[in-house]
């Protein structure tokens, strides 16, 4: 049995669009969001797993990328906001309270305010009412989107359009992950699991309007803010898309925040 980890907001749709028509009886879907995910793909709980960016730096000589797949954006993303005062430098010292769901997200949060913006700012984590409390809010996914439309703070700021600003390269804030162990022992079951993601994916960017259509409702958006918000996210991991891949890995192994700068390890097959 292929043991599979998969994302399930809104984002992640055109991605798994056709996947999930396809069943095989090797394959598990486990659903989750990113930090469990993480989490599980480490202990060997899964064989494979779209898990954040930052997972694969902090572990990566236990696995293998899966070639050409993301999830990123180039420039705005739409659901990865920090919410607050009006002004970015309002955060000084004031305390951020931390979504749990994306351990990518806060560390750029982290190196966005700190190095790039020279802010003093803590953080901790905790829920949405302690962070209307604080006035002061990171949230991803669909709750993200649920709450650019709540007016329940001043500002909403963009991180990987922040990112941008700074960098002029787009950002990754997810990829597909296998454990070197099941390639070795499950090669031919991954080969076809990827080969139907790579189909699944081409017929989902092929059919966003449709996937909008039936995903209205999804965080409060309506048909047409779901196509919008759907064509700012990509599913790519080109050449440039490595290369800042490997800028942001270097941020983290300057702050200390992983052991070791990790090498692009890629599924040859």
């Amino acid at each position: 049995m292929l043991r599979i980890g998969l994302v399930s907001y809104l984002n992640t749709a055109p991605l798994l669009w056709a996947l999930k028509k396809y069943t095989s009886s090797d394959w598990l879907f486990v659903e989750d969001h990113p930090t469990r995910l993480n989490a599980a793909l480490r202990r060997g709980e899964l064989d494979l797993a779209l898990v954040s960016s930052l997972e694969y730096a902090q572990a990566f000589e236990n696995y293998f990328l899966v070639p050409d797949i993301s999830i990123s954006a180039t420039g705005r993303v739409g659901s990865v906001l920090l919410f607050g005062p009006q002004n970015l430098e309002d955060f000084t010292e004031r305390e951020i309270i931390l979504t749990s769901a994306s351990a990518t997200s806060v560390a750029l949060l982290k190196l966005l305010l700190e190095d790039f913006c020279g802010l003093k700012v803590s953080y901790r984590y905790g829920s949405l009412q302690e962070g209307i409390k604080a006035q002061a809010y990171l949230a991803i996914g669909d709750e993200a989107l649920r709450l650019r439309g709540q007016n329940l703070f001043p500002e909403a700021y963009d991180l990987a359009s922040i990112w941008m600003e700074h960098t002029r390269l787009p950002f990754v804030f997810a990829i597909f992950a296998v454990r070197k162990e099941a390639w070795g022992n499950k090669k031919e079951k991954i080969i076809s699991f990827l080969t139907q993601l790579y189909l699944s994916r081409a017929k989902g960017v092929a059919s966003l309007e449709i996937i909008a259509n039936k995903c209205q409702g999804i965080a409060g958006l309506s048909s047409r803010q779901c196509l919008v918000y759907l064509k700012g996210i990509e599913y790519d991991l080109s050449g440039l898309k490595q290369e800042a891949l490997k800028i942001f890995f270097q941020h983290l192994f300057r702050r200390k925040e992983i052991p070791q700068n990790p090498k692009l390890v890629f599924l040859n097959w």
